[in-house]
């Protein structure tokens, strides 16, 4: 894959900038959100600011420490000024909020899709950095609603922060008040949000490792392969790795796959399959357009809640396919969303298409990372509290 290294014009060779350092993490957090962190060598950095890669190691040692940098430096500066606002302002937290989401875009991307790559004590570092933002929006959320139970304060702080994250998987150009404007008013949406009953933690979910499995080696492999890839990273798993996890050892492997990029195809183009069919059942049972939206984030929450280990392929994998393989996904990915939008101009055709596709991500994103979370996608409750959020931002009543 060739690395586009034109965004940032990059300073005259020989010059040596005092903001070197910077310039360094500023250039590699536009790479990796773009192409991803496995598609960039260290010599795309040093190119993009206009220095060898000798230089460059001059300044970090490695591309996993520099990942760690950039990850650490969005968080840290998107994260800084919610700390300012008094506890129950809610207007000046989502206000505050949104002018930082829209200054590190990337931070979604980085987050949920690059910072894997680091070492697990790294990730829990930063982890505990985003968590502590959470926190933050918990203290506030119950200092502004009193009432809120704990469990429901945690569901919107999440879905508060994820939809920070939605704006880095989308390009829409708007005016910067307006923008601001609009991720500040989703913001409140979901603050002001009467949810419905979240339930217990269940015990029993599938997903424990409790699942029945199929009679053919074919499925099991492509179930394994799938769980596999979303747990450790496809570039950590071999097809040995996924042959071993249902007994299936050395060449027999390849009477069923012929490659790991294959595994990987078909997982996405199955749950592509399936996102299309829902859509159809849908279409076909809906009375009109607003209670076609309202099934289809319905079927989307169902979807995710049930196939979280395709939801993470979907996240954070796409990246591996073969060049025309990964085109074809994300044309369908744009079609099936373009399917959302037909529908939101039906609804609301005063709303721009840049608003409609901005609260259709954060939907979408919402329902993928809750999915993605075990303690949250474990609630007894949470598919009705993600469609009923999913209808909240779209403008919906949740209820038919």
């Amino acid at each position: 894959m060739t690395v586009d290294t034109d965004a940032s014009a990059p300073p005259a060779r020989g010059t040596r900038p005092r903001n070197r350092r910077a310039s360094l993490i500023a250039a590699a957090r536009e790479l990796f959100s773009r192409h991803g962190y496995t598609n960039v060598a260290m010599s795309d950095i040093a190119t993009a600011v206009g220095i060898g890669p000798s230089a460059l190691y001059r300044h970090f040692r490695g591309k996993q420490e520099l990942l760690h940098a950039v990850v650490a430096e969005a968080l840290e500066t998107s994260l800084a000024r919610l700390h300012t606002t008094r506890p129950g302002d809610l207007g000046a937290l989502s206000d505050e909020f949104a002018k930082a989401a829209l200054s590190h875009r990337e931070l979604g991307v980085l987050w949920q899709r690059e910072a894997r790559h680091l070492p697990a004590e790294q990730q829990a570092e930063l982890g505990e950095r985003l968590h502590a933002a959470r926190r933050l929006f918990v203290d506030q959320l119950t200092a502004f609603r009193p009432g809120l139970e704990p469990a429901h304060a945690e569901l919107l702080a999440w879905s508060t922060l994820d939809i920070a994250a939605s704006i880095a998987y989308q390009h829409i150009e708007m005016p910067t008040p307006e923008y601001t404007d609009l991720i500040a008013g989703l913001v409140r949406r979901i603050a002001a949000a009467d949810l419905p009953h979240l339930g217990e933690l269940a015990t029993d979910r599938p997903d424990s490792g409790q699942a029945l499995s199929h009679r053919s080696r074919r499925e099991r492999l492509l179930a394994a392969a799938t769980r596999l890839f979303a747990e450790r990273g496809y570039a950590s798993v071999s097809l040995e790795d996924t042959g071993a996890a249902v007994g299936i050892a050395g060449q027999s492997i390849y009477n069923h796959f012929t490659s790991k990029h294959e595994i990987l195809a078909t997982a996405m183009n199955r749950s592509a399959e399936r996102l299309w069919l829902d859509l159809a059942e849908a279409l076909a049972s809906a009375r009109d357009h607003v209670d076609a939206l309202r099934l289809l984030v319905l079927k989307y929450t169902q979807f995710a809640l049930a196939h979280p280990h395709l939801v993470t392929l979907i996240v954070t994998e796409t990246e591996h396919l073969p060049d025309d393989e990964r085109h074809r996904i994300r044309q369908a990915q744009r079609d099936y969303i373009d399917e959302w939008l037909h529908l939101m101009g039906h609804v609301h055709p005063g709303m721009s298409p840049a608003e409609a596709r901005i609260r259709t991500q954060a939907v979408l994103t919402i329902a993928n990372d809750i999915a993605r979370t075990p303690r949250l996608r474990a609630r007894s409750g949470i598919a009705h509290n993600v469609h009923h959020l999913g209808c909240v931002l779209l403008g919906l009543d949740s209820t038919p």
